[in-house]
């Protein structure tokens, strides 16, 4: 079976000052004790897996 693969594109100026941003507050908000959920989604989305590592096999 034949598959493709495509190069990710890389995040411009806007999406890496956002992904730093929400960083930042999402920090903030739990070093006093709190956290929003739409903070922790768009850190969630920032946080892309590197290539070649395994989080799934439990070993």
């Amino acid at each position: 079976m034949l598959t493709r693969t495509r190069a990710v594109p890389k995040a411009t100026a806007l999406e890496d000052t956002i992904c730093a941003v929400s960083a930042v507050l999402s920090a903030l908000l739990g070093f006093f004790g709190g956290s929003s959920p739409v903070l922790l989604f768009v850190e969630d989305k920032c946080a892309i897996p590197t290539p070649g590592t395994n989080t799934g096999s439990g070993s």
